[in-house]
């Protein structure tokens, strides 16, 4: 049983392959801009946690790539664990530049470029973890014991120091714009991808930030940094507070903020039903075909009203694959009320709670998951499914006072003249047939049974 969603494939020459989310236009016209416009750029690929930026970057590179244009990968959050991320980012770099096979190159100029490291790179972690626990008594002779320690001398050669400083930074932009300048004059710029910058720690993030700034200001070098903005901004509030501006501070460092699109969700959907072979489950079933549709358009019409980005979708089908696994091929399924009632659990345990004690309350279920979609989706086959799975448990033949109550208002939809052969009343006429309160139907719907597998799955904890 597969529970692990892999990560999307994505092929060299065929980047858009597997393009579920439909990027490909996005990716191409976002290309048009990096490829021709005037470095140096800092660009942000902005968007929340779990919507694919990573996917996106990926499948930007490879693009870029087919198209004969050289790109650099860096994964920041890889590399955090380091003291100063100059170090990890160069030896991308180094990669690439050893990838060229220009042995005079290599062991040259930007051997030399190596060498400055040493000298640009943070040497003030320590010092800064000792001035924050001086005494106020012995500041003045801590402060010059610890710039001793640092340049090997008195607080006068801090200067000197600076000074030193300074000309390796200049050295080493200029070796790094030389290095460019082998991409030739068929590709204008040379494009850093730099990934999951928001899931660094903060004052990694920001030291990184400030490297590109400073130390990568280059012609013909881009940086597209993929982040969620607001998350970026919550780290640097962390180190410099609550009250400090974050989204000011970060225009120093972002030349263009592009957020992405927010992509349809059902080709997703139906990817991830063949990647965790939920597909394969319904064909054994009898009626698998008409289950596995119903399913996919009810997640549809949840992934809208809840907001699910893709991480929420991938959660929500990894659950529902080890529901689904623990249900014979031959036993009814219920998908509209299963995947309802997961739903209603995570998001309002109060309301779940009451239903499941009281199925009388499938009115305000319903209202809730009403909420935030358009009449157009509450007047859809699929979201009739829902309301009438949600309805049918009261159905009871000694007293059926209850269920005459919540179905009357469909009733009173299709009474009326005015609504005839309106989507309204096309979903007022689905939502009695599938409750059973039309064409002498009697579904009986095992709600406890669905309860017992939708508790055993939030037993289980899924990351």
């Amino acid at each position: 049983m597969q529970i692990k969603i892999k990560d999307i494939a994505i092929e060299q020459n065929d980047p858009f392959k597997y393009d579920c989310l439909e990027r490909k236009s996005e990716i191409e016209n976002i290309s048009s801009i990096t490829t021709n416009i005037c470095a140096p750029l800092v660009m942000a690929i902005d968007s929340p946690w779990g919507t694919g930026k990573t996917t996106f970057i990926k499948m930007w590179r490879a693009y870029l790539e087919s198209q004969q244009v050289t790109t650099i990968y860096f994964n920041a959050w890889e590399s955090d664990y380091a003291e100063d991320p100059l170090v990890a980012l160069v030896s991308e770099l180094d990669i690439w530049v050893k990838s060229l096979n220009n042995t005079e190159l290599s062991a040259g100029i930007w051997k030399q470029a190596k060498s400055l490291l040493p000298g640009i790179a943070k040497s003030t972690a320590v010092a800064t973890a000792k001035i924050a626990t001086f005494g106020a008594l012995d500041i003045e002779k801590e402060y010059e014991k610890i710039a001793s320690d640092l340049v090997g001398g008195t607080v006068d050669d801090l200067v000197d120091s600076f000074n030193i400083q300074s000309s390796a930074i200049s050295r080493f932009k200029d070796i790094v714009e030389q290095t460019i300048s082998e991409l030739g004059e068929e590709q204008k710029n040379l494009i850093i991808f730099v990934d999951e910058l928001d899931r660094c720690r903060p004052t990694y993030a920001i030291e990184l930030l400030e490297r590109i700034k400073h130390l990568f200001n280059i012609e013909r070098l881009i940086f597209v940094l993929s982040t969620d903005v607001e998350q970026l901004s919550h780290s640097i509030c962390a180190v410099y507070g609550n009250d400090f501006n974050a989204r000011k501070y970060l225009q120093r460092f972002i030349d263009i903020d592009y957020s992405l699109k927010k992509p349809a969700t059902k080709n997703y959907i139906v990817s991830l039903f063949h990647s965790l072979s939920i597909n394969e489950y319904f064909k054994a079933r009898k009626e698998g075909h008409y289950e596995q549709e119903h399913l996919i358009d009810c997640c549809d019409i949840f992934s809208t009203r809840f907001d699910l980005s893709l991480r929420g979708i991938n959660l929500l089908l990894t659950r529902v694959r080890l529901v689904l696994s623990s249900i014979p091929s031959n036993n009814y399924l219920y998908e509209p009320l299963l995947i309802s009632l997961l739903l209603l659990r995570e998001h309002n345990i109060e309301l779940y709670n009451r239903y499941c004690n009281e199925p009388k309350t499938a009115d305000e279920v319903i209202a809730y998951f009403t909420k935030g979609l358009s009449s157009e989706v509450v007047c859809t086959f699929s979201f009739s499914l829902i309301a009438g799975y949600l309805i049918a448990p009261n159905l009871d033949h000694s007293n059926n006072s209850r269920f005459e109550e919540l179905v009357a208002p469909y009733k009173k939809i299709l009474a009326d003249d005015d609504n005839k052969n309106s989507d309204l009343a096309y979903a007022a006429d689905k939502v009695l047939l599938i409750s059973g309160a039309s064409n002498g139907m009697r579904r009986n719907v095992n709600l406890k049974t669905t309860i017992e597998r939708v508790e055993l799955l939030h037993r289980i904890q899924i990351e």
